[in-house]
């Protein structure tokens, strides 16, 4: 009896041990990683909205670090959509070295989606603080945020209420074009994709005419836009129209010649 007493409290203890040791482990095997991650965005606040944000940066292949202050759901959201692969931080996102612990200052976004207008306002300012260079995109619940949120540094704000409610009305106007785009932007089975293609400083493409590029024989993508420096969007661009520098291409292809183009343009820079 005795034996048995010692033998189930040495195996109770061993379990305890090495439960408490291998989450210690996996904690900073995480940190590890995230501190050596550069270009990521960090998603602060995984709630109702952050969730869908997540969801579609895992979908699209989009390195991030995710932000709450539940850790069970963090480690729920990372079983279920990446099998424990998903990179987080267990803290709160208002707290300037919980931002800096997921790596804001090497960020290239971030996408402030906590519950209170407040909270994000305070997000945003203490990122763009920390980052000047990151796209910052910021949720609102009230729309007399917004002016705060672009003023504290926001690149963008997305009111939920509103984007449901245009979805809503768009379901009923234009559901055909609304299936169109979803599945080329979300279903993971589908090989086109509709997809951006910055053109780098110093690309020998800049200054250079759609005809002279040959987007569709060239890289059999078909170009449906380009966005210049100045922000300005030309919509079916003319074979005369001439790539500026920083411009942004919106194209439409299969994933690999999605992905040859950036190969493409990424060896055109001088």
């Amino acid at each position: 009896g005795l034996g048995a007493v010692a033998l189930f409290q040495s195996t109770l203890t061993a379990l305890v041990v090495h439960g408490t040791v291998g989450h210690a482990w996996r904690r900073r095997r995480m940190r590890s990683r995230v501190a050596a991650m550069e270009g990521h965005v960090v998603v602060a606040g995984v709630g109702s909205t952050g969730l869908h944000a997540v969801e579609e940066l895992v979908a699209t292949g989009t390195p991030f670090v995710a932000v709450d202050r539940d850790a069970a759901k963090l480690e729920r959201i990372s079983q279920t959509l990446t099998g424990g692969a998903m990179l987080f931080v267990c803290g709160d996102a208002t707290e300037d070295h919980v931002l800096k612990d997921a790596g804001i200052e090497r960020a290239s976004g971030l996408i402030a989606a906590l519950t209170h207008d407040k909270d994000n306002l305070y997000v945003t300012l203490s990122a763009r603080t920390f980052n000047a260079k990151a796209r910052i995109v910021t949720k609102v619940v009230e729309l007399e945020a917004v002016p705060k949120m672009t003023r504290a540094g926001a690149n963008s704000t997305v009111s939920p209420n509103i984007m449901g409610g245009r979805r809503m009305a768009s379901e009923v106007a234009r559901p055909e074009l609304l299936e169109l785009l979803d599945g080329m932007l979300r279903d993971r089975d589908s090989s086109i994709r509709l997809e951006e293609v910055p053109i780098p400083k110093g690309s020998v493409w800049v200054s250079r005419s759609v005809a002279e590029i040959g987007f569709q024989q060239s890289t059999h993508v078909l170009l449906v836009a380009v966005r210049d420096g100045t922000r300005q969007i030309k919509y079916n661009p003319a074979q005369d129209a001439v790539l500026g520098p920083d411009s942004v291409l919106v194209v439409l292809g299969h994933d690999g010649d999605v992905a040859a183009l950036r190969r493409l343009v990424a060896a055109s820079a001088v």
